[in-house]
Parts: structure tokens; C-alpha cells; sequence
């Protein structure tokens, strides 16, 4: 059966290629665009610092303050709470990057592994509040109050987490690892995490462009529509296919609610980033706690938007994004493909 679907889609895509290349072309054209002056500029940094954190050990210290607090309130080792913080601020790749690490180390089983990734999952702050913020809403307030609402959803999904049961992680060396080494192997991390979300976020486009082609967007806003989603109905399938899709949602009343949802959700295309860098983390346990983590950041956002000006909502959605600069995101991508490049010769030799 599953041979069978995999040709059907296959053969489907391959018609679609054939006859609408235009759309194809120019889905893939807008998600390079997104990638470049949106995804790279908001997620790489904060990719390769946490990354860099993590394996120079220097998060230990940094963030000491905040695992010690975050130990008696979740009941997981310091270590693991420095892990969740870098997770739920790095972006969407971090997390998983930084607990494969930690199974390819054998300091933690894949059980645990699986159940800690249920928590350590998150958009970061400079995608959600410099992103979605000023885009969608024109008030970084919004996007404030949006990253909270996700924060806050994820430490209840680590009290569950915790509340069924112990995470062990193994100790280790508690010295500083500030070589060259380790800042170039995290950068490495980084690069490839990156390189991962641009090829499916471009993938993406062309399965959304399919299915704007054969009608299904349109059945799916109606079906939303009945959900009383209103002006948004139509931008919920974009998104739970593709979470960078959220960008496009429109600043009405209920906006700052389905903006949680969908970036605590993740989407198809993080999920299939998440795997692609798993590294044999099972992820069953994941992918249940999506909607859980969903809704409570929904409800949250609720209640933190609650105080905002609701005048504030009303900037045109067309406002535009934080300003990126374009040549940086490609030097940047060079980066990226040269590092890459390098990491696969030396594996080679």
C-alpha cells in the first residue's frame, strides 16, 4: 500500500511539473525569497550560538541563573533545563541538533531522547516577535506576547513530560571546550540545519502550489471557515504545511491565537526537517504532543493579547518584515555550502 501511494504521488507531482511549470517555478522563486531575507537572517545565528553554547559548555554559566530556577520548577537536571532553554529560543532545528548530539554521545537513551524532544521545540524569539510581530500585526508587542504564550506552552509540556517519568542524562567533563574545533563544528551543525529547512521549506512550496492547482486550499478554507476563522480561514492550510506561511496571516481579532497554534504546532515541513536531522530519535512521542502544545499556547496568547490595543491589530497586514539584507543572507548560504563542502572532504580523508 505504502509502495503504491509513494508511485501515485510521485506520478501526480510529475504531471503537475509537466503542466503547470510556471507555478512550480514561481513557488519555488518565493520560497528561496522567504528563505533568504526570512528564514537564514532570523534562525542561522541563533542556530549556531546555541549549538556553539551547548558543545563549548559555556552555557553552563550563561544561562546558570535561569537552568538553576528552571531545575526546581521542572525537576530536570541543570544540564537538560540549559538544553530546553537553547531549544525553545535557537528556533525549530536546535532542539533536535543539540539532543542527537547528546544520543550519538550515548548520554542519553533513546527513549528519554524521544520524550525530551516533546519540550525542547520552538520557534525563536527572532522569527516570532521580529517576524510575525511586525509583519502580521505592525507591534512587536504582539510578537511578545506570541513567544510567551509558546514558552509557556512548552514548560507545561516538560511537567508532563517529567510528571511520566525521569529523564536520564549521563554525566560528562564539566570543562570548557573554547577551540576552534568546537566553534567550527558548530557552526558545521548550523549550516546543516539550515541547509535542511531551505530545501524543504522549497520542496514545500511546490506541494502547496500543487494543491492551490487542484482546488484543495480552496476546500480547505471553506472548511475552516465553518470553524469561524473568518479572514484567516484560507492562510490556515499554507501554514500547517509550512509554519514561515504564518507571515501571511491577516491581523484580525483572533489572529494572535491561531499564530500560537501554528508555530507551537510546527507544521509538515518542520516535522520532516525534525527528521531529517534525528539521527535515530524516535519521534512518536513527538508528534502526539503537537496539538496538546498547540492549543495551550492558543489559549495563553488569548489571554496575554488580552491587555494589548486592539487599534494596534489593525495596521495593514502588509507591513513589512524587520529589514533583512539580502547580501548577507547569501553570503551567509556560501557559507553554508562551503562548510558543508569542507565537513564532506574531511569525512572523505
Amino acid at each position: 500500500m505504502k509502495k503504491f501511494l509513494a508511485a501515485a504521488l510521485a506520478a501526480f507531482f510529475a504531471v503537475f511539473l509537466l503542466v503547470c511549470p510556471k507555478a512550480a517555478s514561481a513557488a519555488v522563486s518565493e520560497a528561496i525569497s522567504a528563505c533568504l531575507e526570512i528564514i537564514v537572517p532570523s534562525l542561522f545565528a541563533f542556530s549556531a550560538v546555541s549549538v556553539y553554547l551547548q558543545k563549548s559548555g559555556i552555557y553552563r554559566i550563561v544561562l546558570k541563573p535561569f537552568t538553576f530556577v528552571l531545575s526546581k520548577i521542572l525537576r530536570f537536571d541543570e544540564e537538560i533545563c540549559g538544553i530546553f532553554l537553547l531549544a525553545n529560543i535557537g528556533g525549530f532545528p536546535v532542539g533536535i541538533t543539540l539532543i542527537s548530539a547528546l544520543q550519538a554521545e550515548n548520554r542519553i537513551s533513546r527513549k528519554d531522547a524521544g520524550r525530551l524532544l516533546c519540550c525542547c521545540f520552538g520557534s525563536g524569539p527572532s522569527f516570532v516577535i521580529g517576524i510575525v510581530g511586525a509583519r502580521v500585526f505592525g507591534a512587536i508587542e504582539f510578537g511578545a506576547a506570541i513567544f510567551a504564550a509558546c514558552f509557556l506552552s512548552s514548560i507545561i509540556i516538560a511537567v508532563i513530560v517529567r510528571a511520566r517519568g525521569e529523564i536520564v542524562l549521563k554525566p560528562a567533563p564539566q570543562k570548557l571546550s573554547l577551540t576552534s574545533q568546537t566553534f567550527v563544528s558548530s557552526v558545521n551543525a548550523a549550516a546543516r540545519a539550515m541547509f535542511s529547512v531551505c530545501v524543504m521549506i522549497a520542496g514545500f512550496s511546490v506541494i502547496a502550489a500543487a494543491m492551490r492547482e487542484i482546488g484543495l486550499n480552496a476546500l480547505a478554507e471553506t472548511l475552516f471557515a465553518n470553524l469561524n476563522l473568518g479572514e484567516n480561514s484560507g492562510a490556515i492550510l499554507p501554514a500547517i504545511l509550512d509554519v514561515t506561511c504564518v507571515k501571511d496571516v491577516l491581523p484580525t481579532k483572533n489572529a494572535a491565537t491561531i499564530c500560537a497554534g501554528l508555530l507551537s504546532f510546527g507544521g509538515i515541513c518542520v516535522f520532516l526537517q525534525v527528521s531529517a536531522l534525528s539521527d535515530g530519535v524516535p519521534l512518536a512521542k513527538f508528534l502526539l504532543s503537537r496539538l496538546p502544545a498547540a492549543a495551550l499556547s492558543s489559549a495563553f496568547a488569548l489571554a496575554f493579547t488580552q491587555g494589548l490595543p486592539v487599534a494596534a491589530q489593525a495596521i495593514a497586514a502588509a507591513n513589512p518584515a524587520l529589514p533583512q539584507n539580502l547580501g548577507l543572507s547569501l553570503c551567509t548560504l556560501a557559507m553554508c555550502a562551503i562548510l558543508l563542502n569542507e565537513e564532506r572532504f574531511a569525512s572523505a580523508g
